[in-house]
């Protein structure tokens, strides 16, 4: 607590400066979605969650999306680096809770890949995004499977709302150190009077050598990553109240790695069709989707760099549906939320003669179905949820070793009640309260995939059932208008956690055998400094181990959950002049459960200026990691060392706007 106190009273300390008001400055408390299925202000919710506007993501020099979440407080991967990371580890913990314990939605699809579990990030960059809402704490009482230890929704350049106004738009490129380079567009116009369109295209590059010197070999040079995205969404109004939206995402990057023979593929195919109705007190929407990807990974021998060691490929079809319906408003809402899961995937590995060593596949079922209750009183707000998840696996089958085995048809069902409170001390103070249980099924990865690496042999086990949570916060949140304060303390337990269980010296297989929990506190400050100035800082101290399990592992910190992170931003805007400037501290974590692999901890700043030099044209200079600071983001790859860039962006038909946004 000390470090979260000395942190907030320096923040509290800053002097604000005399400025002439803003004719309609945005609001400094913004309102989110995620926590509770209805709007709420970050003052008034029962529970603890975060945001980030699309002005403080804009603000941010980041070209990844999982790079600009390290502003969003609870987000665990903060030294996260998707562009130089192997796929199976792009996973992510919230609020300390670990790896693969949270719900990812992007547009209100699953993100999270249902064969494995890691997430595409090529597929979501950054200046894709418009919005980030991030519930921290127990979410499964309405989201289900996953929402161990938040849920985090996502939301990407949308249709124009305008079935009048001009076609708007931007068209930006950059380049920079370390080969850097970017280029973006994105544009949305009224094709008919009930018809849009938007569209969006990215392509960036990014080389340096990412391999520790623990893992360097002669033949070795920089890394390089290359990675595209584009994506389509129609809209059709058919009505004031009543949509239907088509949407296309795709997504193609690859990462060498340095050497020959130790690079991976990967492909992304997303469909989406959304359909929305209002009325007078209620809504519904439905989306279904259907998602491919194929994965080609390999790698080569420690004992001869730059020789094939194996090859694995892992194609998935994966699709499903989330529907919710609200109704009721002011001192009651209820909210019946339902999600559907159909998920197949094979995961073969051969050796460098081409002989199958490992192959899995499977079929799995998951469904959710939540029910919520909302009661708003004059001075605070109950939340009541419970939400039933049946998981099925009825087929799928292991080979390895020349050994093939039919996996038994089985279901599991699990029950995931939560409650919440908020009472408002005064009009400033506000104080919540919640508990709630969780689960996490089992990825089909866990399931049936096995891997071998040298002598050892990673088995599945198919008898896997969900991992369980229990989770319990209490906290404030404090606002004057001027400045907001929030301090929260969440913590969770989870039992049947799921582990690599020692067999024999040779191999290892997958077990729900350990127990976890973690105690966290998150300090969150926002302050206005001027009608289009704001900073915005968040501290966190969180014990995360293990508490049952292996005596190596046990008393352990969490893979990839750092002990400490702290964030400070600052953004404002002078006439057609934005600038936006950032520090952040990552604190120590490790990339394996027996804490021998520590990552360190690292201090890194990055800014960013727009100004125009014409009428249709702005530049843009920023910088990311300036202080050169040498970090690891998995064990055997460095984060990107300093980069800067330089870039142009030409605004189309750009709308004006009296406000900061």
């Amino acid at each position: 607590m000390l470090f979260v106190s000395f942190f907030l009273a320096a923040l509290l300390a800053i002097s604000t400066p005399t400025a002439t008001p803003s004719p309609s400055p945005p609001p400094l408390i913004g309102s989110v979605s995620v926590a509770t299925g209805s709007l709420e202000t970050l003052h008034r919710l029962p529970l603890p969650a975060s945001l980030l506007t699309a002005t403080q993501l804009q603000s941010l020099p980041a070209a990844t999306g999982d790079e600009v979440l390290r502003a969003l407080p609870g987000f665990d991967r903060t030294r996260s680096n998707s562009a130089f990371t192997n796929y199976g580890q792009l996973r992510v913990s919230f609020a300390g809770a670990g790896n693969d314990r949270g719900l990812i939605l992007v547009d209100n699809v699953f993100a999270q890949d249902g064969f494995g579990g890691q997430v595409d990030w090529a597929a979501y960059p950054s200046a894709n995004l418009t919005r980030a809402e991030l519930l921290r704490g127990p979410g499964s009482a309405l989201y289900g499977s996953g929402a161990i230890g938040g849920v985090l929704s996502l939301s990407t350049f949308a249709p124009t709302a305008q079935p009048n106004g001009p076609a708007l738009g931007s068209v930006s490129i950059a380049g920079g150190t370390y080969d850097y380079g970017n280029a973006y567009a994105q544009a949305t116009a009224a094709l008919a009077p009930k018809l849009s369109i938007a569209v969006a295209t990215s392509s960036q590059q990014l080389s340096y050598r990412a391999v520790p010197p623990a893992y360097q070999t002669p033949v070795d040079r920089p890394a390089f990553t290359r990675s595209r995205m584009a994506s389509l969404r129609v809209r059709y109004a058919a009505g004031s109240d009543t949509s239907f939206e088509y949407a296309y995402r795709g997504a193609w990057d690859n990462q060498q790695e340095g050497r020959p023979n130790y690079d991976f593929w990967r492909n992304f195919v997303q469909h989406s069709l959304t359909f929305a109705h209002a009325w007078k007190n209620a809504s519904f929407n439905l989306t279904s989707y259907v998602r491919n990807t194929f994965v080609t990974n390999r790698a080569d021998k420690s004992s001869a760099p730059g020789m094939l060691l194996y090859t694995q490929y892992v194609p998935s079809h994966e699709s499903g549906f989330i529907g919710d319906w609200i109704v009721g408003e002011g001192p009651s809402t209820f909210e019946l939320r339902g999600d559907a899961r159909f998920v197949n995937g094979v995961s073969d590995q051969y050796n460098a003669g081409n002989v199958l060593t490992a192959s899995g596949s499977g079929v799995q079922r998951t469904a959710d179905i939540a029910a919520q209750n909302t009661w708003r009183f004059s001075r605070g707000q109950l939340v009541a949820g419970l939400a039933a998840t049946s998981i099925s696996l009825p087929e799928g089958s292991i080979a390895h070793g020349g050994t093939t085995t039919t996996i038994a048809p089985r279901t599991d069902r699990v029950l995931s009640p939560r409650i919440a409170a908020r009472y408002d001390l005064s009009k400033r103070l506000a104080v919540r309260a919640s508990a709630g249980t969780g689960l996490r099924a089992p990825f089909l990865n866990e399931l049936v995939r096995g891997y071998v690496i040298g002598p050892v042999s990673y088995l599945p086990n198919p008898a896997l059932v969900p991992e369980r949570s229990a989770s319990e916060s209490a906290g404030f949140d404090w606002s004057n208008g001027r400045s907001e304060l929030s301090i929260d303390y969440i913590a969770t337990f989870v039992t049947n956690a799921i582990s690599f269980l020692t067999v024999d010296a040779t191999h290892q297989i997958r077990s729900n055998f350990a127990r976890a929990q973690v105690d966290g506190v998150t300090a969150s400050l926002t302050r206005r400094l001027g009608p289009c100035a704001n900073v915005s800082a968040w501290a966190t101290q969180q014990h995360s181990r293990v508490t049952d399990g292996t005596t190596e592992t046990v008393g352990k910190q969490l893979p990839y959950v750092p002990e400490d992170s702290a964030y400070v931003g600052y953004d404002t805007q002078a006439g057609a002049l934005h600038v936006g400037v950032n520090v952040a501290y990552l604190g120590q974590t490790f990339a394996d459960d027996r804490n021998l692999e520590p990552l360190g901890t690292a201090v890194t700043a990055g800014f960013t200026v727009s100004a125009p030099l014409t009428h249709a044209l702005r530049l843009i200079v920023s910088g990311d990691n300036v202080t050169n600071a040498r970090y690891r983001s998995s064990i055997d790859r460095y984060g990107p060392p300093a980069v800067f860039w330089i870039g142009l962006s030409m605004p189309v038909n750009k709308q004006a706007s009296a406000t900061c946004e």
